[in-house]
């Protein structure tokens, strides 16, 4: 990759420790003439200030960073810290809750990442609180989150998600903490849907599940390789091929420092043989293999477990331009880049003009139901065709700057290609 000293300074130091080769490259960059207002806010933005302040905090050559540059990260790092202390009182409050009323809960992603996998909670952000529960026990765990005063948030109605998505958002309004309730990790019109959507493949993550401590309440994590499994989907998912068609790169580099951390921290205990073959499986061993490709190009490369982990898919091949798609992607700091409806990049990607007709035509007059569910009105409702008359109006306003964005969609189209290539039933 051809980076920027800035960039490089802050890939060396997206890790909670840096090795002795990658500490004295850092030493030579920060006698370079650097942009430090450039390397604040790229850190910022992709959620890296505490990691960058921690490893050049020890650096003798620090004089050669402006005093204010180190005062901002200290700040943020401190700012983060207590931030996380907030967040992890309101977690033990959630989790007796739940235990009280025995209701079984895996904490996920930067909860869990911050404690176990960083060993100190100052250095991961997080914005919010993940937890997965069983779906039978879902009526109760939104009853429990209720009575602890957290309210509903979300564009649609609590049963529009609960049918077509795999989550739901609550969010406290005193202490401004949001908590999203997940009963799976993907649902039937995502794009990144794994193979045999009503497959066990949840089920096997509670059998696999290790109770934690967590500042004295007990809770379930995932194994480590359900963990990375779960980190390599978001990861994409959220980047990359998002469902509005929109994607960000903020927190990427953030979320490569998730692997990383979590594969040198379970090292050998990891079953990544089995990490393989479920990727395999569930018929999406390309973007898996391809996103710990690029972890290691990112800041694995002098780290034996990440290439132990990558030998495992050696019968896996790699579309490096795919790799060099998403890493363009990730070095672009801005929030959002283009909004492109998936329904849109998804018939650009099919072979056929009845084939495009037909998906675009599906995202502009969807069926009764969704209109239904989606505006909350019943279906007997003469306003439901009003709904239909506006809709193209709105998706006009909404999509009308595409054509400015031309080079964008077919990035959109490879990636699309790829992954409906690759895995048919992705």
């Amino acid at each position: 990759m051809n980076l920027s000293h800035e960039n490089k300074l802050l890939l060396y130091c997206a890790q909670t420790e840096i090795p002795a080769v990658i500490r004295n490259r850092v030493k030579e960059l920060i006698k370079l003439p650097l942009s430090w207002e450039e390397i604040l806010e790229s850190a910022s933005w992709h959620g890296i200030s505490p990691l960058l302040y921690n490893n050049l905090k020890g650096i003798q050559e620090t004089e050669c960073i402006p005093p204010g540059v180190m005062g901002k990260l200290r700040a943020a790092y401190h700012g983060n810290l207590a931030r996380n202390m907030y967040l992890y009182t309101e977690l033990k409050r959630i989790l007796e809750a739940f235990h009280e009323k025995r209701i079984k809960v895996i904490v996920l992603k930067g909860a869990a990442l911050a404690k176990i996998v960083y060993g100190d909670i100052g250095l991961r952000p997080m914005s919010d609180i993940d937890l997965l529960v069983k779906k039978e026990d879902l009526p109760c765990a939104e009853k429990i989150i209720s009575e602890l005063g957290y309210l509903f948030e979300g564009i649609e109605s609590p049963e529009w998600y609960r049918i077509n998505h795999q989550e739901i958002c609550y969010i406290h309004p005193k202490n401004n903490i949001p908590v999203e309730i997940h009963w799976h990790i993907t649902n039937k019109s995502h794009p990144f849907r794994i193979r045999s959507f009503e497959t066990d493949i949840i089920e096997r993550w509670w059998e696999g599940a290790k109770t934690t401590d967590f500042s004295g309440s007990k809770a379930f994590t995932l194994c480590p390789e359900d963990l990375i499994f779960h980190l390599c989907l978001h990861f994409l998912k959220h980047r990359f091929i998002s469902q509005n068609g929109a994607f960000s790169s903020k927190g990427a580099f953030l979320q490569t420092c998730d692997i990383f951390q979590t594969l040198k921290h379970y090292g050998k205990e990891g079953n990544w043989e089995r990490l393989a073959c479920k990727a395999k499986e569930y018929g999406i061993s390309n973007p898996i293999y391809a996103t710990l490709f690029i972890v290691r190009e990112f800041v694995g490369k002098h780290d034996d477990i990440v290439h132990n982990v990558l030998s495992k898919f050696a019968s896996v091949s790699l579309d490096k331009e795919i790799v060099r798609l998403i890493n363009k992607r990730i070095l672009i700091r801005e929030s959002d880049l283009t909004i492109v409806p998936h329904k849109f990049i998804q018939s650009q990607a099919t072979h056929s003009f009845k084939e495009k007709a037909e998906t675009l035509l599906s995202h502009i007059f969807p069926n009764p139901e969704s209109i239904s569910n989606r505006h909350s009105i019943p279906l007997s409702s003469k306003r439901l065709y009003l709904y239909y008359l506006i809709r193209p109006f709105n998706l006009l306003l909404k999509y009308g700057k595409i054509i400015f964005v031309i080079s964008r969609i077919k990035e959109d189209v490879i990636l699309k290609r790829w992954i409906g290539g690759k895995n048919e039933n992705l």
